[in-house]
C-alpha cells in the first residue's frame, strides 16, 4: 500500500475592517491574512503545522503591510486640525 503525504501552504482571511492605509493615505477596508503550512494526506490538507506569515492587505491598493499597521494611530482629519487652530 502506498501512502502519499506531504504539505502545502494555504492562505486564510482572519479578519476584516477599516484602517488608515499608509499608501493611500486615507481610511480603507482591509483583510488580515495568515499563510500556514498544512500536513496533507492523499493531497487533502488535514491540520496546520506552522504559521509562515501574517499580513494586512489594503482593499483599495492591494499593498500588504505587517499587522502592526493596525495599531498605528490614525491621523486627524484636515478639517479637525484647522478648526482647533
Amino acid at each position: 500500500m502506498i501512502i502519499i503525504w506531504g504539505w502545502r501552504s494555504r492562505t486564510k482571511t482572519t479578519g476584516r475592517g477599516e484602517f488608515h492605509c499608509p499608501s493611500c493615505r486615507t481610511a480603507q477596508p482591509y483583510e488580515q491574512k495568515r499563510i500556514a503550512r498544512y500536513f496533507t494526506l492523499y493531497f487533502v490538507p488535514l491540520f496546520p503545522i506552522k504559521t509562515l506569515l501574517e499580513y494586512v492587505e489594503c482593499g483599495a491598493c492591494h499593498v500588504t503591510w505587517k499587522p502592526g499597521v493596525l495599531d498605528a494611530p490614525r491621523p486627524e482629519p484636515v478639517a479637525a486640525r484647522t478648526a482647533a487652530a
